[in-house]
């Protein structure tokens, strides 16, 4: 999330509109409605349809890792000043929310109280789901003094051929690897290739490259070609996994959180919001987008207090709202909770950003 940003830098709409997509969708992503296709019948169109949600919506935090590259690796900070002001930070954020959240499941008896536990596990997991991401933003965050002079130092070349090579490797060979080699053959892991496939490596560096290499007029040349490319990559993708469910007797296909499509989704929908929305004119829906998206990270750590039934009373709430449809109606009624939730955890983020001391943990 913006959690990286100072307040005084300049702010980018396209970053605000980016922030607002994924959180929003994070929030639907861990809702009920995103697998909705489990209810459904193979093969109908209700079913394709479904699981082709369910493979769009697997990008919000993998989009907010290339807004933190674009952030961040433009820089210029001593490590003091890294760990002081930014890894520091984000250590406080994890543990607090963490805790608060542990103090929650206890009291609603789906946990017990044991610091004992509390601790190791702080420290080997992510005590919320959803909290991955602050552990992979560590992880970018100690990476950063030796990232940065990296990409300043890149060609465009460099980065389109890095790009290049990550989505063979990530997205084109397990393909071939599943469904022409039947898993039965892989290749070699002395070919050590993965450190470019990591997410803390490879989105941030993507953010930078397109944001800080790729003129707008470019971004929207090629917006005209990843669109449809993108739809179709998803399209084909909902194809072949809803065949595997068939030959495998399972129906229950789950998308792979970093799936095949992922990479070149974030791309799309990146270099696209930046082509439609790099200028800002300081019109009265802007100001709405970036105060919205100034609150991301406080929206991002309170959402997870209204899903998984986690406090009674706010699960009746969802219930008397949404009620408990089936089929397709799990996906309108997920994405109004969803919109219902971003809303009414941007109110206090609102709030508490007007206080001195605490815009830091709004940001």
């Amino acid at each position: 999330m913006n959690d990286l940003r100072r307040p005084k830098r300049k702010r980018e709409l396209y970053f605000d509109i980016l922030w607002v997509i994924a959180i929003l969708f994070l929030i639907f992503s861990f809702s009920d409605g995103v697998n909705a296709y489990i209810d459904l019948q193979m093969g109908t169109l209700p079913y394709y349809l479904s699981l082709f949600v369910a493979l769009c919506v697997r990008f919000p935090l993998w989009l907010c890792l290339m807004i933190s590259g674009a952030i961040l690796l433009d820089m210029h900070e001593a490590i003091k000043t890294l760990w002081r002001r930014r890894i520091l930070r984000v250590l406080i954020i994890l543990i607090v929310f963490s805790f608060l959240y542990y103090l929650v499941d206890c009291k609603a008896g789906r946990d017990t109280f044991d610091l004992t536990r509390f601790i190791p596990d702080l420290y080997n997991r992510e005590r919320i789901t959803q909290f991955w991401y602050l552990y992979a933003t560590l992880g970018f965050l100690v990476c950063l003094p030796f990232m940065r002079p990296m990409v300043k130092n890149m060609r465009d070349e460099d980065f389109i051929y890095l790009i290049m090579a990550v989505f063979v490797l990530s997205s084109i060979i397990p393909l071939f690897n599943q469904y022409v080699l039947m898993d039965r053959y892989t290749y070699n892991p002395s070919f050590k290739l993965e450190w470019i496939t990591e997410v803390i490596f490879i989105y941030p560096v993507m953010g930078y490259f397109f944001h800080h290499r790729m003129s707008v007029d470019r971004c929207k040349r090629l917006a005209l070609i990843l669109v449809p490319l993108d739809i179709l990559w998803l399209a084909y993708n909902t194809y072949i996994l809803s065949n595997r469910g068939v030959s495998m007797g399972d129906y229950v296909m789950y998308p792979e959180y970093h799936s095949s499509v992922t990479m070149l989704h974030c791309v799309t929908l990146f270099v696209t919001a930046k082509a439609l929305f790099r200028r800002r004119e300081h019109r009265a829906w802007e100001r709405v987008i970036g105060s919205l998206g100034g609150c991301s990270l406080g929206i991002y750590l309170l959402h997870g207090f209204f899903l998984d039934g986690r406090i009674e009373i706010i699960e009746n709430v969802r219930l008397a709202v949404c009620g408990e449809p089936e089929g397709l109606g799990k996906i309108a009624a997920a994405l109004l909770w969803s919109l219902i939730v971003y809303l009414v955890c941007y109110l206090p983020v609102w709030l508490l950003r007007r206080i001195p001391g605490l815009r830091d943990l709004t940001l």
